[in-house]
């Protein structure tokens, strides 16, 4: 007896101890919830504190009344060089210790790193934005004329509180950024359940900041885009530098990484169908690069670079930007801004109904308050009732980077339009948009109105003899150039009834694969079964498939018809309902 009440003495302060720890780990939580809340609230410091000068110290007593002998003095470099080219004379003058001859920097950065604390970007050539592309005055002019058509399209400057969220809709924007403040009181599992397809355009573009790679975030990034309707199709990596914060050897904060964490991650998801080689009225694609350097922002180590901004709007011409969990120092002429929590307090107080407030820099201006009907008339003023998108001049298209040509692909295609994904054979050889097929001089008549695709006309195809056929075909040279055999398997020819066995035939073309022409049935009286079977045919990323966009790895093109009722032998109806993709039509792609 006296056992068991031991035992049940001891599972009762079993108890006691895990309610007690249970209580003091739910006090330690909200403390901590309570300490962050009011450490967003607390105001930052004047900048007139930041700019005061260092109190400079003493200079150290001499420890003998001889002085020694100081070191020779290092040779003078010759800064006037004509020799060289012009961006070897810029490093020249620009970096004390660069060799012209070496074309480097005398530097063992990883053992600078272990020495004296300097992370190894610090030495990248050309990483701000304004030494970027010195030695390409293209680019530079590319860069310049997207800024100022940037900066003439621009709305003003929007904001509002994160509680307001919801008042943006119905309203559709082509970019979203989100840099999300993860903490215990919000997770991944909150941050899926904002509403952001309801924010998104189709197209459109959303930039998800998922941290340094260091946890789970590259992951949970992908998941959260795949739930709100995007997917993945680039990334951007901010590369940190310590120029100016670097404390020594062995003072970056301790991490359970096996390195040093130095970058932070932006996944970037797109919603829709975006081609780059036909829409560039939506996009530039390699105006930029992927990797951003910047020291970062020694009063808000939170904050991401702001050169992020200009990355999305050369990529991007959609005019309507939001960004959310927003700071002041986001707010930005041509976006929405919605503020973080404890972010909207920190803006400056004004007077005026709207909440007009000024914000410094050449990217700022007058923001305001947002509000749908301001907003969506200010856009139709910038844009004269058309798309809300970023002027293109002829110039700025002749200067972005384009993608490659392929065979197959015509010059003339418009740089400013904008259709369906698919579309029947638009601006191709032996095409002229959605009007009737034009047969090219070579091209067997009969074989014009099949590649339509999708298309409710019918074939009339002559089968008084099947050799006929065959050859006609090969005169198809215009579209089908290199145009290999076409085998029609086994053959059988009864008196009664002819079976043609047509499963495994290849048709041989350029940038197509194999594509398997079915089987059927002929019956020399009514031809009441027709084509049975439904031929198939896989085709790789080219003249038939994706444009440089990114619409996946291959695509498939099915015919599906059946030989119609006819009369005899001497004619055949096909009804078109075959279903293409790329070149061949408008039809339904899987």
């Amino acid at each position: 007896m006296s056992a068991t009440t031991t035992t049940t003495e001891i599972i009762s302060s079993a108890n006691e101890l895990l309610a007690s720890h249970s209580a003091l780990i739910r006090g330690i939580r909200l403390s901590q919830e309570n300490n962050r809340r009011e450490f967003l609230q607390l105001r930052s410091p004047p900048q007139e504190l930041f700019d005061l000068p260092l109190i400079p110290s003493a200079p150290p007593s001499p420890t003998s009344d001889t002085t020694p002998p100081s070191s020779p003095n290092s040779p003078s470099r010759d800064l006037h060089r004509p020799d060289l080219p012009p961006a070897k004379r810029a490093r020249l003058a620009r970096y004390a210790n660069y060799v012209p001859e070496e074309e480097t920097i005398r530097n063992d950065y990883s053992q600078r790193y272990v020495d004296a604390g300097e992370w190894p970007q610090n030495w990248v050539l050309g990483a701000e934005p304004e030494h970027r592309f010195e030695e390409y005055p293209k680019q530079q002019r590319l860069l310049n004329l997207k800024k100022a058509s940037v900066a003439s399209s621009s709305l003003p400057p929007y904001y509002l509180p994160y509680s307001e969220l919801f008042s943006l809709q119905p309203c559709k924007f082509d970019v979203i950024i989100l840099d999300p403040p993860f903490s215990s009181s919000f997770t991944w599992d909150h941050l899926q359940d904002l509403p952001i397809p309801t924010f998104a355009g189709d197209p459109s573009f959303v930039f998800l900041w998922v941290g340094s790679g260091a946890g789970d975030g590259l992951e949970r990034g992908r998941e959260v885009l795949a739930k709100w309707g995007y997917r993945r199709c680039e990334d951007v990596v901010w590369v940190k530098t310590n120029k100016t914060t670097n404390r020594g050897p062995g003072t970056d904060p301790p991490t359970t990484s096996l390195l040093t964490r130095t970058k932070q991650h932006c996944l970037i998801g797109i919603r829709g169908t975006v081609r780059r080689s036909t829409d560039s009225w939506f996009v530039h694609c390699n105006v930029d690069t992927d990797v951003i350097f910047w020291q970062g922002d020694p009063t808000d180590p939170t904050r991401k670079p702001p050169e992020m901004y200009t990355l999305v709007e050369n990529f991007c011409l959609g005019m309507r930007r939001l960004e959310i969990f927003g700071r002041p120092s986001s707010l930005r002429r041509g976006w929405v801004t919605v503020m973080a929590d404890g972010q909207y307090e920190r803006l400056p107080s004004c007077s005026d109904t709207r909440g007009v407030i000024h914000v410094d820099g050449e990217e700022g201006g007058l923001a305001t308050r947002w509000d749908r009907e301001s907003w969506e008339e200010t856009i139709k003023e910038r844009t004269n009732g058309g798309k809300a998108v970023v002027p293109m001049t002829s110039e700025i298209d002749a200067l972005r980077p384009k993608s490659p040509f392929r065979p197959g692909q015509t010059t003339n295609q418009p740089a400013m339009t904008a259709g369906p994904r698919f579309t029947a054979g638009s601006n191709r050889v032996g095409f002229t948009g959605t009007q009737a097929p034009v047969q090219v001089v070579g091209q067997n008549p009969m074989m014009v109105q099949p590649m339509i695709g999708m298309g409710g006309n019918t074939m009339g195809m002559g089968m008084s003899g099947m050799s006929d056929m065959m050859s006609g075909m090969s005169g198809w040279n215009p579209m089908m150039s290199g145009m290999g055999n076409i085998g029609m398997g086994n053959m059988n020819l009864n008196m009664g009834r002819m079976n043609v066995n047509a499963g495994m035939g290849r048709v041989g073309m350029p940038m197509m694969g194999n594509m398997g022409m079915g089987t059927a049935n002929f019956d020399p009286g009514v031809f009441s079964s027709g084509m049975g079977g439904a031929g198939m045919g896989w085709a790789d990323q080219g003249q038939m498939g994706v444009e440089g966009g990114w619409d996946g790895d291959a695509m498939m093109n099915m015919g599906v018809g059946g030989m119609g009722n006819s009369l005899g032998m001497n004619s055949m109806n096909m009804p078109g309902n075959g279903m293409g993709m790329g070149q061949w039509g408008g039809g339904t792609g899987f």
